[in-house]
Order: structure tokens, then sequence, then C-alpha cells
């Protein structure tokens, strides 16, 4: 490709550093996704999509978008949850998006026994895996447990370690990744003014139709 090209000409690596490929292989939608940095649109995002897992797990009925906007009014501890650990774990864009992909993976296999903490498992757990499995990809090395805990400020060791393998056990260790798994949430993470035609054309499955397709 051009973009290849010019990479070699410049002397610069054409491997995108979040997949370890080159970049013209990806959709412009999933490159649009990567270069999002963290915003209050992604942190509700994320909030509504753990919310509509445990929401889902409890057998409770889809809400609509208005419905979500105001569910938000309860779920402020736990925003300021999801808040502090993407802020203090300083993860990157990529890791959030393929959480994202694990919390929708995970919901038709979720099986809540106590609501206390509910969100902040399946959330912490689907982070957690997300990052390690894309720091195993990258061969790098991973954020210890310990670390995880402190991020959190109420969890210890014991209990990061916990959520984690009881995540994994959810996903049945199925940590495959595709790109239409990603665009699945391209219209829940993008910003409204920023998307084009062919965007939405490129990421035409939605967060509603994949949740929609598990019930």
């Amino acid at each position: 490709s051009s973009r290849s090209s010019l990479a070699r000409s410049t002397g610069i690596s054409p491997v995108h550093h979040a997949s370890l490929v080159d970049p013209s292989t990806h959709s412009l939608a999933l490159l649009q996704l990567l270069d999002i940095n963290l915003s209050k649109q992604m942190i509700d995002y994320v909030v509504d999509c753990a919310a509509d897992a445990v929401d889902f797990a409890q057998g409770r009925p889809t809400l609509s978008v208005c419905q979500r906007i105001s569910r938000r009014t309860g779920l402020a501890k736990f925003t300021k949850f999801v808040t502090n650990v993407l802020t203090r774990s300083e993860v990157t864009t990529p890791i959030i998006l393929s959480s994202l992909v694990y919390i929708n993976r995970a919901m038709p296999h979720l099986y809540v026994v106590q609501e206390e903490w509910a969100l902040e498992r399946v959330f912490l757990g689907a982070l957690i895996v997300a990052s390690k499995a894309r720091i195993a990809y990258l061969n790098d090395s991973a954020m210890q447990n310990t670390h995880w805990a402190a991020c959190t400020g109420v969890l210890g060791k014991r209990e990061v370690g916990i959520v984690e393998r009881e995540f994994l056990d959810v996903l049945n260790w199925d940590l495959r990744i595709s790109e239409e798994n990603i665009l699945a949430h391209y219209d829940g993470v993008s910003d409204p003014g920023t998307r084009s035609p062919s965007y939405r054309r490129v990421a035409s499955s939605s967060p509603n139709a994949d949740r929609a397709a598990h019930r």
C-alpha cells in the first residue's frame, strides 16, 4: 500500500503498535477508535456496558438509550470506581475496547449471586483480562495484581486475583478478538461529531444489536 511504501522510504515502521500488523490492513473506522482518548463519553459507555451485563444476568429488561442515561444517576459510585481505575492504571484505548468486547461476550454466561460489587467485578475482570491478554500478544510485561488492587482503592490483591480467575472462567478462556467485535462499540465510544458516513457503514454492527442477539 502507499502507506507501507511511505513508511519504508522514511524508515518508519509500518507496524501499528496496538496490533503488530500494518495499519493498511485495518479498517479506517477501527484506526479512528484506537486514536480516541479517555473521555467522559467513553467512561459512561463502559458503565452502561457493565450495567447492561449485570441487568441481563439478573433477568432485567433491556433499557432504551434514555433509560440508560437516567440509570447513570444511581450508578455514581460505580462511575467513580471506573474513572479511578482507568485513570490510575493508565490503560490504553485498545485495552478498554478489548474489555468491552469481553463484557459483551461474558454477558450471556454471567451468574450474579450477590449484586453488591457485581458491577465492579464485571468491569475489573474484563479490564484485567484484556490488559494481560494484549500484553501476552505483544510479549511485554503486565501490570501485577498488586497494582490493580491499588488502582481500585478498595480491593486487595487476593480479591483481584479471584475476580480475574472468575472472569476467565466465564469467558471459557476465549480471548480472541476480531475487528467486528470492536466495531460493535463504534457508536458508543466515538464522538458523534467526528463520524463520517463511511465509518458508519463499516461499523454496521451496533452494541444494541450485539446485546439483542444474546437474548
